[in-house]
């Protein structure tokens, strides 16, 4: 009897489990669990990455400092690289916050889940319920996404409303002519947070229209008022700085940034334009080989006009393709290739598999997640290295001695390099960058009391050379020197 209720309520806990994994709402719950845990699990305390996270950061808190939210500055100075999107939303995070590391990563890593379920809803209105719940299982797993989700950096807010604009369009062709607003809207937001990056969606729906044949789309009113709100909206900031800064903004955005740094091609070998495959190759695991198969699939499916199939081969065969051409590539300049990635990988999974196997593969999802949430918060493991602790210990000082007219100079350290992070920490920059001794011998032996920031291991060299100096602190890489005693007694030291 006691066996027979034991075996009774094993299986009926099971048939509700079972219950519970086909419903959509609990997949979406244990979606936003497992995102939750893989992307914000001890987010703050680490540090910022000098590249690209405190640039970033530091572009933001300078919004709050300046009250200018249409162009931005770095070290005060206007800097006309980046459109505004991403900094707002750093920078609102300041104000719910406070300035500090975690709100500066808050941003990307609440898209990064928003991302996530995102491509639950999207897969579900192209495939079933199975491939959307394994889609999002995926990207929640996909080691460069969540890796990136964790970092103030723009891509992978950029990738969530791409993935919202690809859900409009769908939305539009299929349901209420109306999304296209939505789509125009997202798409004006893309451009907002990367620039000509975010034209992606726009570039991969017009071939989309053109390849299905969709020619009276092209004579809608709705898909010509998107536009007209990419227009409007989208190029807002465009006009904004060309009004106030002219052909400043116009060098340094486009000729620079754009036509220079991002399409300049010198030097390069066709061998080069293929590095993203060979990123795919070395990080994209485990799911490789089911996007590799999957792709096939969908190439085959893409021949007998299936819209589906033909949507997400363009959204990643354009991303992957335009963005080989580049002269700068790093893996995550195409991160919204990732959530298309991890539909057409889930595909495979939803016709490989049969019910049963779908079902136990979702209570072991479940088992995973709850492992992960104690093994990742519940345990002292490190997520991510110990990011520019240098520059924090010696950023008390520096913030110290530039408040009292100490000129604080770096001694053959990259301008960018030391000053993203010191000055997110410290509020201050290191100028001039000095590179040769003479130089910085010139600089210390000035009557007013001056600062340097150098390689410790240079120090004695300088030593040598400059007998007269103060050693105020050292740490691991990096020396701060005078020309004389100065007191930093009350400066507080960085919390290790």
């Amino acid at each position: 009897m006691k066996s027979f209720v034991r075996r009774f309520s094993f299986s009926d806990q099971s048939t509700l489990l079972t219950q519970a994994v086909l419903h959509p709402r609990f997949q979406v719950l244990l979606i936003t669990f497992l995102a939750t845990v893989m992307i914000f699990s001890k987010l703050g305390g680490s540090g910022l990455a000098n590249y690209d996270d405190c640039f970033y950061a530091q572009k933001a808190k300078e919004i709050l400092q300046t009250g200018s939210w249409m162009t931005m500055h770095y070290n005060h100075e206007p800097a006309f690289e980046n459109s505004p999107f991403f900094l707002w939303m750093i920078a609102i995070s300041y104000k719910i916050f406070g300035i500090s590391e975690f709100a500066a990563k808050f941003p990307s890593a609440l898209m990064g889940v928003a991302t996530i379920l995102l491509v639950y809803a999207l897969a579900r209105r192209l495939y079933n319920n199975w491939t959307a719940f394994f889609a999002a299982f995926i990207l929640s797993t996909t080691f460069i996404f969540t890796r990136y989700a964790r970092h103030a950096m723009i891509d992978v807010t950029l990738t969530f409303f791409v993935c919202s604009a690809f859900l409009a369009l769908t939305l539009a062709l299929r349901q209420n002519r109306r999304f296209f607003l939505l789509w125009g809207l997202c798409i004006s937001i893309c451009i907002l947070a990367k620039s000509v990056l975010g034209f992606f969606p726009l570039l991969i729906t017009g071939i989309l229209l053109i390849v299905t044949k969709r020619w009276r789309t092209f004579r809608d009113k709705n898909f010509w008022a998107g536009v007209a709100i990419i227009l409007v909206i989208g190029f807002s900031w465009y006009i904004h700085e060309y009004l106030f800064f002219g052909n400043e903004f116009l060098d340094i955005h486009f000729g620079w940034l754009i036509m220079h740094r991002g399409l300049g091609l010198e030097g390069q070998s066709w061998y080069d334009h293929l590095s993203y495959l060979d990123d795919l190759l070395t990080y994209y695991w485990p799911w490789l080989p089911l996007f590799a198969t999957g792709l096939v699939v969908l190439f085959r499916r893409a021949l007998k006009k299936d819209e589906n199939a033909l949507l997400l081969l363009l959204w990643v065969l354009t991303i992957i393709t335009v963005m080989s051409l580049m002269q700068s590539r790093v893996l995550w300049y195409i991160m919204p290739v990732f959530p298309a990635a991890a539909i057409i990988s889930s595909t495979m999974i939803d016709y490989a598999l049969p019910e049963r196997f779908k079902i136990l593969a979702a209570k072991v999802f479940l088992v995973l997640a709850a492992i992960a949430f104690l093994a990742l918060n519940m345990t002292p493991v490190r997520l991510e290295a110990d990011r520019e602790p240098d520059v924090r210990i010696l950023a008390p000082y520096v913030r110290a001695l530039s408040n009292s007219g100490v000129t604080v100079a770096a001694f053959r350290q990259d301008y960018y390099g030391l000053n993203n992070s010191l000055l997110f920490y410290s509020d201050h920059a290191a100028f001039p960058i000095l590179n040769d001794t003479r130089d910085l011998s010139h600089f210390l032996m000035d009557s007013a009391r001056k600062a340097c920031i150098l390689p410790r291991s240079e120090l004695d060299t300088v030593h040598s050379i400059i007998p007269a100096i103060t050693i105020l602190r050292t740490t691991d890489e990096l020396a701060l020197i005078s020309n004389g005693p100065l007191d930093i007694s009350g400066v507080k030291p960085f919390a290790q």
